[in-house]
C-alpha cells in the first residue's frame, strides 16, 4: 500500500516506522525514499539527519552493486549535465504518471527543476487528469502559456488537439490565452473550428475517429467564450484610457471626438464570432446532402472561417504533439 503513496506521505511513515520499531515497514520506506532521487539537502528538510544519513547509505550500496555488475571494459560513464537534465524530466514524469505533484514540487524547490523547460504542463494535459494538471498549475511554478518545441503550442493548443473540455476548462481557469498563437500563428480557437470543419463537411476527422461531436462543441464554446471575454476586458480597458485622455483633453474637441470613437459597442469579429457559434450549434453531427444549397454555404463559411489564422491545413492537428 505504502508503494502507491506520495513521497511526502511515504517520509512520514517513515519517521513513524522508527519510532514503532516496525522494521519491515522501515525497510520498505527507506528504499522508497531512497529511490525517490531527491539529495540530501531536501531530505534533510523532512528528516532527521541520522535517518538522511541511513538512506546515502542505501543509495552508495545500491550504487556499488550496480557497477560491480557492468563488465570492466565499459565502465559507468560520468553523467553529464545533460544527462542530469534528462533525468529529472525522467522522474517528473514518472510522479506525475502516479499523480505525486508532491515529489514534483520537491523537485522544484530543492533541485531547481525548471517545470517549463520539462514540458512538466504539456505533458501533463496530454497524459495525465485534470486533476494532475490542476494541482500543478497550482504550484505557481509553470507558465500556462509557454510555447513548446518547434512549433510553438502551448497547453492549450494541445488540449484543443485532443478535443478534452475538461482540459481545455482547466487551462482556461488559470489564464490560459485563447488568442495565443503558434510559430505559424494558428490560435487553438483556429484548431478547434477546422476540427468543427472537417467534421461537419467530411464526416470524420483523421486521427481522431473517436471525436465525440459534444465534446468538440464544448471545446469550442470554452474557447469562444473566453475570447470574447478577453476581447471585451480589452475593449473596456481601453475605453477607460480613451476617456481618461478625453476628460485630460476637455479643450481639445478633435481629440474628444477621436476618443469616442476609439471601440465601437460590437466589433465585426465580435458578430462572426457569434454567427460562428450559431453554425456550430445547428450543423453539429449533422450529414450534409450533396447538392443542398444551404449545405454548400456553410460549407464555404467554415472553409473561410479555417482559412484565418495563418492559413492552416487541416491536417496538422491530427498527428501527434512535438515536444
Amino acid at each position: 500500500m505504502v508503494e502507491k503513496a506520495s513521497i511526502d506521505d511515504v517520509m512520514k511513515v517513515l519517521i513513524a516506522s522508527r519510532k514503532q520499531e516496525m522494521q519491515q515497514l522501515w525497510s520498505t520506506c527507506s528504499h522508497l525514499v531512497a529511490k525517490s532521487g531527491l539529495p540530501p539537502e531536501v531530505l534533510a528538510k523532512h528528516l532527521p539527519i541520522d535517518v538522511v544519513a541511513k538512506i546515502e547509505e542505501l543509495r552508495l550500496k545500491s550504487s556499488l552493486a550496480r557497477r560491480s555488475m557492468l563488465p570492466l571494459r565499459h565502465p559507468h560513464p560520468d553523467l553529464g549535465a545533460a544527462d542530469m537534465e534528462d533525468q529529472k524530466i525522467r522522474r517528473m514524469r514518472r510522479a506525475l504518471d502516479s499523480s505525486d505533484v508532491e515529489l514534483v514540487k520537491l523537485m522544484v524547490m530543492g533541485e531547481g527543476l525548471n517545470l517549463d523547460e520539462a514540458l512538466a504542463l504539456h505533458y501533463a494535459v496530454e497524459s495525465c487528469s485534470r486533476e494532475v494538471v490542476k494541482a500543478l498549475l497550482e504550484l505557481g511554478a509553470a507558465d500556462v502559456n509557454f510555447p513548446a518545441g518547434p512549433a510553438g503550442k502551448t497547453p492549450l493548443h494541445v488540449a484543443a488537439e485532443m478535443v478534452s473540455p475538461e482540459m481545455v476548462a482547466v487551462l482556461l481557469d488559470h489564464h490560459a490565452d485563447p488568442n495565443v498563437r503558434t510559430v505559424d500563428g494558428v490560435t487553438p480557437l483556429d484548431i478547434l473550428r477546422t476540427l468543427t470543419s472537417d467534421f461537419l463537411f467530411k464526416g470524420a476527422v483523421p486521427g481522431l475517429t473517436h471525436i465525440e461531436p459534444n465534446k468538440l462543441r464544448l471545446c469550442l464554446e470554452l474557447v469562444q467564450s473566453a475570447a470574447l471575454v478577453l476581447s471585451r476586458e480589452e475593449g473596456n480597458n481601453h475605453n477607460n484610457n480613451a476617456n481618461n485622455s478625453s476628460n485630460d483633453n476637455t479643450n481639445n474637441p478633435n481629440t474628444s471626438a477621436s476618443a469616442t470613437a476609439i471601440y465601437p459597442p460590437m466589433s465585426e469579429a465580435h458578430t462572426s464570432s457569434n454567427l460562428d457559434s450559431r453554425l456550430v450549434y445547428l450543423n453539429l453531427g449533422a450529414t450534409p446532402q450533396i447538392g443542398d444549397d444551404d449545405s454548400s454555404s456553410q460549407r464555404e463559411a467554415m472553409n473561410r472561417h479555417g482559412s484565418q489564422g495563418g492559413g492552416c491545413d487541416p491536417s496538422m492537428y491530427h498527428h501527434s504533439h512535438d515536444f
